[in-house]
């Protein structure tokens, strides 16, 4: 069911998350930005490299965002971004990064302009940012801040879902070819079919995925998966062509081109 390794393949841009906050790993919320950012990475062609959910402790989100942007080349993060005592991404930010937490008049005038009166001191802790953090426009409208390429994103899914285009389109890579074929077979039964179809394609990423579910219309689904240009797209679509031969075409419902190729055959 792991998807096998793909081979030697163009460097694309990788990219991580970090979804923050007790709130979240206690069920307290429903978490939502995950699919959402990894939707995006999808349509943008960046390659999802890894994504954690960590606890409030500013200690360990210092940890891992220090990490992930040694090892990626965009960094976004989610929640922990308000007022509130619990709110320590941009403390983290700044030990991560050894800068300064500073307030930032400039984004408090945007915060008063926005609001139409004066901040709380309270509601100005969310200007207190670190020293080096760049305010962006986004062409949608609103903004976005981020320290590098580690980008702080509210923790509300709709605020940060609106974010994302504007920020991933700065990191655009080639979309790769991905197309789904969908099976009446057992997986179990086919493994040594989908084996001989691994072995002969080293640079299509293959995944199999068996399904349990009686009200639908196969048991399996395989993705394959390679760069999106002409030649990602002829292995994936050679590999898909000897899996259909492996599997047997009797036992094929479909295949569903989910991104660069034709919309579907």
């Amino acid at each position: 069911m792991a998807d096998s390794q793909a081979g030697a393949g163009k460097a694309r841009c990788r990219g991580g998350l970090i979804v923050i906050g007790d709130e979240v790993l206690q069920r307290r919320v429903d978490e939502r930005n995950i699919a959402a950012v990894l939707d995006a990475f999808a349509r943008y062609g960046i390659e999802p490299g890894e994504v954690a959910i960590l606890a409030d402790d500013v200690d360990r989100i210092a940890q891992v965002v220090r990490d992930f942007a040694a090892r990626f080349d965009l960094v976004l993060t989610t929640g922990g971004v308000g007022p509130t005592h619990d709110d320590l991404t941009w403390q983290a930010v700044a030990q991560a990064t050894d800068d300064a937490l500073v307030l930032r008049q400039d984004v408090v005038d945007a915060m008063e302009a926005r609001a139409g009166k004066a901040l709380t001191p309270e509601q100005r802790r969310m200007a207190v940012l670190p020293s080096k953090t760049e305010v962006e426009l986004l062409p949608a409208g609103g903004f976005a801040m981020h320290t590098g390429h580690v980008w702080v994103l509210p923790g509300v899914p709709s605020m940060a879902a609106r974010k994302l285009d504007g920020i991933c389109a700065r990191y655009q890579g080639q979309v790769p070819a991905v197309v789904e074929a969908y099976f009446t077979a057992d997986e179990w039964d086919v493994v040594a079919a989908i084996d001989v179809v691994v072995a002969a394609h080293p640079a299509v990423q293959i995944g199999s995925y068996p399904l349990f579910d009686p009200s639908l219309d196969h048991r399996l689904r395989v993705s394959l998966r390679a760069e999106g240009d002409a030649v990602g797209v002829a292995a994936v679509v050679a590999a898909l062509a000897e899996l259909l031969a492996a599997i047997g075409e009797g036992k094929w419902v479909r295949t569903t081109w989910r991104s660069g190729g034709p919309a579907e055959t």
